[in-house]
């Protein structure tokens, strides 16, 4: 993967990621320092849990298809490789389900208080967990599934088309997978029905919802994996 472009959205065929037993090797070396920082991330956030969570020592495009190899681990690594600067850490991959209103607007979720996330700016998405495998393999739309409709209430098999295809967007060690979901409602329908399942729920994941209309809206609240392809979609 080091020879693909930083922040840029590349077309693929289709994204194969397997999960192989054995120890990450990310993990035998930061053992102690993990279990640190995750006694400091629980006392600033005490609603965080420390549940399966998968990441890729070997990510490759070959022939238009991605692959990459996954190894168990939990989500204390996790918040452990997010304060680690190194470039020397696995890959964390991540699918993203984008809601594109009729009028042509992306649906973008504001992170909870409780979440690791908080005031962060993003599309309804989530890593990987052991929810999405289907056999050895993570199961992408499935994934997206059921993310944007626990965060948002709404069901990708409403949206009239998707993407024939994914795309991937690769910033540091970060690998999202993105695929458009092209809804018959209006932007304002759509938020007010997020907005009323948000109030519904007595845990949200989310503290607010807005429509992204425009290349160069999604600032410094936005990981720049999401903020390239939001760029990228409005761009002619």
């Amino acid at each position: 993967m080091l020879d693909v472009p930083e922040e840029t959205v590349i077309p693929i065929t289709r994204a194969v990621v397997r999960v192989e037993e054995g120890p990450l090797a990310y993990v035998v070396a930061h053992r102690d320092a993990i279990a640190a920082n995750w006694i400091q991330e629980v006392s600033a956030n005490p609603a965080l849990f420390d549940g399966s969570f998968f990441m890729a020592e070997q990510a490759e495009i070959d022939d238009g298809i991605f692959h990459a190899v996954y190894k168990r681990t939990t989500f204390a690594t996790m918040m452990h490789w997010k304060r680690n600067a190194s470039s020397n850490k696995p890959w964390h991959i991540f699918g993203v389900g984008v809601i594109v209103s009729s009028d042509n607007q992306l649906i973008a979720g504001q992170m909870g208080t409780t979440t690791s996330a908080a005031g962060r700016v993003y599309f309804p998405a989530g890593s990987f967990d052991a929810n999405d495998l289907v056999g050895d393999q993570v199961d992408f739309d499935g994934n997206a599934l059921r993310e944007v409709a626990e965060e948002t209430g709404l069901d990708l098999a409403e949206a009239g088309r998707r993407d024939a295809t994914p795309f991937l967007v690769k910033v540091g060690r970060s690998i999202a997978v993105f695929r458009r979901y092209y809804f018959p409602r209006p932007a304002d329908e759509l938020l007010a029905a997020i907005r009323a399942t948000i109030a519904s729920q007595a845990e949200p994941e989310l503290d607010g919802v807005c429509a992204i209309s425009a290349a160069g809206e999604m600032g410094e609240a936005t990981p720049r994996t999401f903020s390239t392809f939001a760029d990228w979609h409005f761009t002619p």
